[in-house]
């Protein structure tokens, strides 16, 4: 039995009550059986001490996860197959994300060059549906615990100031949380926000699993290999599938995701 006392030590240091039933819905979510769950939640409940660390929490999970042939366990790292979706120099988590917003109806034009009053500005993702137009500010953070800070929010919207009358709304997508100065000023001057929790019924988790965008990271190949696919623009399990060649073993984990 967990006491309720139980505290766990967050990546940034901050501690944070332990909540089984948080860990359950994690492990709904990546689409674990009822019975693997119940033995996690057990497993975990002998093993969890006072600030145990999450990345130790996690090692531990995803370890029993492996032990499902299920796909669970490749959608339960999730987080972390978003993080990697970079290599130096490029901009990976950009065409993501406009793969993204073009599942969500969008015509996408990357890294378009708009002319402000005064300077020039390089969008990261131009998402064009109806009358609207997004100016959409793409920001990928290795270290995503850190949270996105005012200063990105101030800067997204002095932009779309300078750019007055090409765009209907600045939007600010992210790999991380929001600081509540960000969900506030967000809110005030109507830019949208799209982070990995936030908001509810549209975040980048939910996204990704309504429309099936698992990043092509999530199966583990090396950074060699990454770098060779993202320069072919291939980024998603969807894109991965199309390839010729694949191995057996490849094909039935995507099929089993997919």
């Amino acid at each position: 039995m967990i006491k309720s006392e139980i505290f766990v030590k967050k990546m940034n240091g901050d501690l944070e009550r332990y909540d089984s039933d948080k860990l359950k819905n994690s492990l709904v979510r990546a689409g674990a059986s009822d019975d693997t769950i119940k033995k996690i939640l057990k497993k975990v409940s002998e093993i969890i001490y006072d600030k145990i660390e999450t990345k130790k929490l996690f090692d531990f999970v995803f370890s029993e996860l492996k032990k499902d042939r299920s796909p669970s366990n490749l959608k339960y790292n999730l987080k972390n197959a978003i993080i990697d979706l970079r290599i130096d120099g490029g901009y990976v988590f950009e065409k993501f994300v406009g793969k993204l917003f073009g599942k969500k109806g969008y015509k996408i034009n990357m890294n378009e060059i708009a002319k402000g009053k005064f300077v020039t500005h390089e969008i990261d993702v131009t998402a064009r549906k109806g009358k609207e137009v997004l100016m959409v500010e793409v920001k990928h953070h290795k270290n995503p615990w850190l949270g996105e800070q005012i200063q990105t929010a101030l800067y997204i919207y002095a932009r779309f100031l300078e750019l007055k009358g090409k765009y209907t709304k600045p939007f600010l997508v992210s790999n991380t949380k929001f600081s509540h100065q960000v969900l506030k000023y967000a809110n005030g001057m109507k830019i949208g926000l799209m982070g990995w929790n936030y908001p509810k019924g549209d975040s980048l988790i939910e996204n990704i699993e309504r429309y099936k965008l698992y990043p092509i990271t999530i199966l583990g190949f090396d950074k060699k290999r990454l770098k060779e696919y993202f320069e072919e623009g291939i980024l998603t399990l969807e894109d991965l599938r199309k390839v010729e060649g694949l191995s057996k073993e490849i094909k039935d984990k995507i099929d089993e995701i997919l």
